[in-house]
């Protein structure tokens, strides 16, 4: 079985031109460009969807809740899973101390189990539990699915007048925000686009934003067919980033400004058979590999991203076995893992997961081991890796060496990507991360 080795080159992120007057940021912090065109174009009354394209770590969030942070309009926040959710409020929390605001916006986070938690507390409906959450927050914080199910009346009597929930929390809020919408279903995105069309018909003036570092081209079209105004803010298309071969251009690029997004990260490709344990299998053989990099590389942390949630549980205990006598931690974050143990995981030395950390999980790890379903799935996952320099550890700031990922593959993407007469991509080379992703694009089978 032949492996095949690339290293991808580290991106950087262009800077924002002009920051604008009103706009007060501490010393020696600016904007990356997207983040700023996504601010004028939520303010900007000539369009009506905002699609921010903007690669993996480089900021998506802090661009969609600059508005909301500097008190312009208040948002509602869609996001696919309730750990991505979880993630963002600790994260918006974040941005109000480091941007130094004087009032941070109310905040609320609402999803399936909170919101029964809430209204049997209270003593309320769920429509009056939910009208009372968004009417006391600047932003709310929920999934598709609630969203869907107020605009379609679920949570009202035969007898309540049917945009009596709906209606209210539309006109509560200025800016829907759609986070990591390559991962909606064709249901999810069938509910957005009618959802949209009722807000439009019925209140005017609404913005809706939606981010992800792989577009969905399918979701864009529609809504330009549906009449929507629609403005993409593209880096890629725009050439904002660039990808240093050299410490030099580094150290050049960030003396202009220019904001480091990823880091160089070594790939390696483990070609295995379509079969359902073949990546458990090759784990199981391959433990010593792992626990070589600890020993190596002291300070590791590492995830391993699994598509099934019963290959995780199996490989659990395997894994805390081989790594506990060592003195490395080994936690678990799939869908069926305890909120506690999926914030104790996020400090492990080696995690387990499934989709509950691709998406939009912000991990600080420098060992990814990853299998994928699908293009997008890969390079969501692999975007996981090299965002961070290190971590803070006992009041010490543990600094990781390099940054390794080894993508478990199915054999056929292997073949395309390095064998045949003409093949995209040659082991041992370096590799630019645009190039990269529309080469992954192109090749994985849909």
């Amino acid at each position: 079985m032949s492996n095949y080795c690339l290293v991808l080159k580290p991106i950087y992120s262009c800077p924002a031109s002009k920051v604008p007057k009103d706009m007060e940021l501490p010393t020696g912090w600016g904007l990356s460009w997207h983040q700023l065109e996504t601010f004028k174009a939520i303010q900007d009354p000539n369009i009506d969807v905002v699609f921010n394209t903007a690669m993996t770590g480089d900021g998506k969030t802090l661009a969609a809740f600059l508005c909301i942070l500097y008190g312009y309009i208040a948002a509602v926040a869609l996001y696919p899973t309730n750990e991505l959710a979880r993630d963002q409020e600790g994260q918006i929390g974040g941005y109000t101390q480091t941007l130094q605001l004087s009032q941070e916006p109310r905040l609320s986070r609402l999803s399936g189990e909170l919101l029964e938690i809430y209204a049997e507390t209270e003593g309320l409906r769920k429509s009056a539990a939910i009208q009372t959450r968004a009417s006391q927050s600047e932003i709310l914080l929920t999934n598709p699915d609630i969203f869907h199910y107020l605009h379609r009346g679920a949570y009202l009597t035969k007898n309540s007048s049917p945009d009596s929930l709906w209606n209210r929390l539309d006109k509560h809020f200025d800016l829907f925000i759609f986070d990591e919408f390559h991962v909606f279903s064709t249901p999810q995105i069938a509910s957005v686009i009618n959802t949209l069309l009722l807000i439009r018909c019925t209140n005017r003036r609404k913005k809706f934003l939606f981010l992800s570092a792989t577009p969905n081209e399918d979701l864009l079209n529609r809504l330009k067919l549906a009449g929507f105004r629609c403005c993409e803010i593209n880096p890629v298309a725009e050439n904002k980033y660039r990808f240093p071969d050299s410490e030099e251009e580094c150290h050049k690029l960030e003396s202009g400004g220019w904001r480091q997004v990823s880091r160089p990260i070594q790939l390696e490709f483990i070609s295995l058979e379509p079969t359902i344990k073949a990546s458990e299998t090759w784990l199981r053989d391959n433990c010593q590999l792992i626990l070589s990099h600890f020993e190596e590389h002291p300070g590791s942390k590492g995830a391993i991203v699994l598509n099934s949630i019963a290959a995780v549980k199996r490989l659990m205990p395997f894994f805390r076995e081989l790594l506990t006598p060592y003195g490395l931690v080994v936690a678990e974050n799939t869908g069926l893992t305890g909120k506690e143990q999926k914030e104790r995981s996020l400090f492990a030395d080696l995690v387990l997961g499934t989709s509950t950390i691709d998406v939009g999980v912000d991990f600080k790890i420098n060992l990814l081991i990853f299998e994928s379903a699908d293009a997008g799935s890969f390079i969501q996952r692999l975007g996981r890796l090299g965002r961070h320099n290190g971590y803070e550890k006992d009041g010490k700031t543990v600094t990781f060496e390099k940054f390794i990922a080894y993508a478990l593959s199915p054999n056929y993407l292997v073949e395309r990507l390095f064998q045949g007469d003409s093949p995209p991509l040659a082991s041992g080379e370096s590799c630019d991360r645009v190039f990269f992703h529309e080469t992954i694009r192109e090749n994985y089978r849909q």
